[in-house]
This record gives C-alpha cells, sequence and structure tokens, in this order.
C-alpha cells in the first residue's frame, strides 16, 4: 500500500522530519500539535518512532550486513596440519625427497642440516 501524502504532496513522515530539522528542541507532543495544525493526522508516539529511525540511520544510507557478494554458502574444510611430532608415519613424497637430499649432499651433511633445522625450530 502506497504512503498517504497530504495536499502539499508530503509523507507525514517528512514533514516530522522537515519539522524537526527546523525545531531541533521540540517535543514529540509538540511536533504532533504543530502538524495536526497543518492538517496531518499524527500523534506523538509516532513523532518518537520516526525520530529515532532518523537518528540510527547513517548518513550514507543504510549498508547491508552479511556475505560479500561473491561469497559461497558452504564451508571449506580445515587444512590438515602437517608435523612430524603429531605422528609416526612418514609419507612416501617425504621418503623420496630425503633420499634425493641424501644423494645431493651426503648422508652425513644431511644429519647436519636437519640438526641445524631442529634448532632454528626451537
Amino acid at each position: 500500500m502506497a504512503k498517504k501524502k497530504s495536499s502539499d504532496g508530503v509523507s507525514k513522515s517528512q514533514a516530522i522530519r522537515d519539522y524537526m530539522k527546523a525545531n531541533p528542541k521540540a517535543k514529540p507532543k509538540d511536533v504532533a500539535e504543530a502538524l495536526t495544525a497543518k492538517g496531518y493526522d499524527v500523534k506523538p508516539n509516532y513523532v518518537s518512532m520516526i525520530k529515532f529511525q532518523s537518528k540510527k540511520k547513517p548518513a550514507g544510507g543504510t549498508k547491508r550486513r552479511g556475505r560479500p557478494a561473491g561469497s559461497t554458502t558452504t564451508r571449506k574444510p580445515a587444512a590438515a596440519k602437517k608435523t612430524a611430532a603429531s605422528s609416526d608415519t612418514v609419507s612416501v613424497d617425504s621418503l623420496v625427497k630425503a633420499k634425493e637430499l641424501i644423494e645431493a649432499v651426503g648422508i652425513d651433511e644431511a644429519r647436519a642440516a636437519l640438526a641445524a633445522l631442529e634448532r632454528l625450530a626451537k
């Protein structure tokens, strides 16, 4: 249903906002009496509601809350943490990479490198 406007084409809510802007210290009862004299059917409770709503709106308009436009509605599973301390099993890929390291630098240097990494990690 469309909002009813007075003969001058201004809605009740807009008339209340305009009056409040011109008279910022006016109480809702005073605003209702003044606008009723101008031909609007306004109650003090309605003036209070419009006054409250006008204060809570941000200056740049209302902003919608929620997910960004391109986001999905399902959550992605958390990545599994891979730590040597958490399990005694070693993957085949890790063994292959360790073998390549040993072949490249030798077993003694590989052990020294791992010991140095362990000291750095602490």
